[in-house]
């Protein structure tokens, strides 16, 4: 994944908060159902050094990532809008728009200096605090600069625009010109920075308990006449459903897999006789994007099949997801 920079050109310091102001408390970037409709991708990388770690000491983010991922499935979600909103309440100090929503490719698009965020907003809060929402959806740009937001107001929408490879929000927060981490309440150029402490955490209670919570995550399941590629379900989503004179091949795209991890696969037919019953073998290494798939025999007849996909890690099941597919001539 690629570094999303703090851009938008240099602003003015917002005016210090008075002592007697209570600490701001901040929200989601988005809204929308956690774990259901969106999923948190990565996280900052608080290690000052080569390695990568995440303020929940895990290895959900990359070498000097500076912000919060929260991301939809697919470029076909997209077009649903997923509203970025205000994390505190604050005065938009810039905007910028018209940066097309695509997934980005090193080759084909080449150097994108200067609108690695994309669309995207900063917002400047009470206390020296500034936010940065980035990769907003092309044209979704709600507000205007010196537009005074409320908590939760709405920015735009999630969009794929900039450096993205997957359609996202990228949350960067500063405090006097000093990159902070939220979760942590942390200064990410901090020496000697720890990961798992939350107590001093500028999130609110309830998004504090939602974003300590494992990112493992099965985005979706599915039925197709061929193995499905990563690259493909990101920009499409769901490939087509096979016929009943098509091979049919069970598919799981999960996020954020541990090492160790394994997925089962089990797949019903209509007359509620299990024609596949599958498990992968452990992952080795962790996997920040996952495509695992299995099948190729005829589907007997038409009707409704039921499959449910399975995440276990140390040998218990973290995620399970069910669906029902219709197969027809």
């Amino acid at each position: 994944m690629l570094l999303a920079i703090w851009i938008l050109a240099a602003t003015t310091a917002p005016a210090p908060a008075a002592e007697s102001e209570a600490p701001l408390r901040l929200g989601l970037p988005v809204n929308c159902r956690l774990g259901e409709d969106c999923f948190v991708q990565q996280m900052p990388d608080i290690d000052p050094s080569e390695q990568a770690l995440d303020p929940l000491c895990g290895r959900a983010t990359y070498q000097g990532h500076d912000g919060w991922d929260i991301r939809v499935r697919s470029l076909k979600d997209v077009d649903r809008p997923s509203p970025v909103i205000a994390i505190a309440e604050g005065t938009v100090a810039r905007t910028r728009d018209g940066v097309p929503d695509r997934i980005y490719d090193r080759v084909q698009d080449g150097d994108l200096k200067g609108k690695e965020c994309g669309n995207g907003v900063v917002v400047e809060h009470a206390g020296g605090l500034v936010s940065q929402y980035c990769h907003l959806k092309e044209g979704s740009i709600a507000v205007r600069p010196g537009t005074r937001v409320g908590k939760g107001d709405s920015l735009g929408s999630i969009g794929a625009s900039g450096l993205a490879e997957f359609p996202h929000v990228h949350l960067s927060v500063r405090r006097d010109g000093q990159r902070l981490e939220p979760l942590t309440g942390r200064l990410l150029d901090a020496a000697g920075e720890q990961c798992g402490d939350t107590t001093r955490s500028l999130f609110e209670p309830s998004v504090r308990d939602a974003l300590t919570r494992s990112t493992s995550a099965i985005l979706l399941i599915g039925l197709t006449n061929a193995p499905p590629e990563s690259s493909s379900l990101v920009r499409s989503g769901d490939p087509p459903v096979p016929t009943i004179s098509e091979p049919v091949i069970a598919w799981v795209w999960a996020i954020n897999v541990e090492p160790e991890s394994l997925f089962r696969m089990r797949l019903v037919d209509p007359d509620r006789k299990t024609i596949l019953n599958f498990e992968t073998k452990s992952l080795e290494g962790r996997k920040a994007t996952y495509v695992a798939y299995v099948g190729g025999k005829h589907a007997l007849r038409e009707g409704s099949y039921r499959l449910q996909v399975d995440l276990v890690s140390d040998g218990q099941n973290v995620r399970s997801t069910v669906r029902s597919i219709f197969i027809g001539p």
